[in-house]
């Protein structure tokens, strides 16, 4: 084997991604849960927000799907936020999760489910996502940018007397962030055929 050959896995391939807290009828985990744990609680909020009265509303997915609409709203911002935008690669990822397997009695959503779920449901994931970026600029102001995102780029013009308060800056931020991760996912989809 050439020591050039590029290795079988790529990072991509083993990535783990916390399906599986996405599942129906999960435990209530706490707040206070580090690293992915965390990540995967916080999305459940977030998407549990997003599909409340007054919020943007989720569409449920068809008959026959096991996963929630706002467990399903979080599950596939979660996958966005992570860089994993093809709803075949999310369809491949949760049934490669037993824990979402055993809960659903393996009844995942397949891409086109998925490719559905997202169209109907843009301004739900949106919002979800843009809690995301908001926090992550909250907690590091000056280097929130998530694996695959763009950093903003320079004004190729000096900066004028006025400059933006901060917290605008951070809701353009946010916005693009979340609107860049949807029209990926978006492009991404159809790139395939099914």
């Amino acid at each position: 084997m050439s020591t050039n050959e590029p290795p079988k896995n790529s990072q991509e391939e083993t990535k783990v991604l916390n399906l599986g807290k996405f599942a129906p009828n999960q435990p209530a985990a706490s707040p206070s849960e580090p690293g992915e744990e965390g990540q995967t609680l916080f999305f459940l909020r977030a998407a549990s927000e997003a599909a409340q009265p007054g919020g943007p509303g989720v569409v449920a997915p068809k008959a026959g799907n096991a996963i929630p609409a706002k467990e399903l709203l979080g599950a596939v911002a979660y996958c966005y936020a992570k860089g994993v935008y093809s709803s075949s690669e999310i369809e491949g990822r949760m049934l490669r999760d037993p824990k979402l397997r055993a809960a659903t009695h393996d009844e995942i959503p397949n891409a086109q489910a998925i490719r559905r779920f997202r169209r109907t449901n843009r301004a739900a994931i949106q919002q979800t996502l843009e809690k995301w970026y908001r926090r992550l600029r909250k907690s590091k102001p000056t280097t929130a940018v998530m694996p695959g995102a763009q950093p903003p780029e320079p004004s190729p013009l000096p900066p004028g007397p006025a400059v933006a308060p901060s917290s605008e800056n951070t809701s353009i931020f946010v916005k693009r962030e979340a609107s860049d991760r949807l029209d990926k996912a978006a492009f991404i989809d159809n790139m395939e055929t099914d």
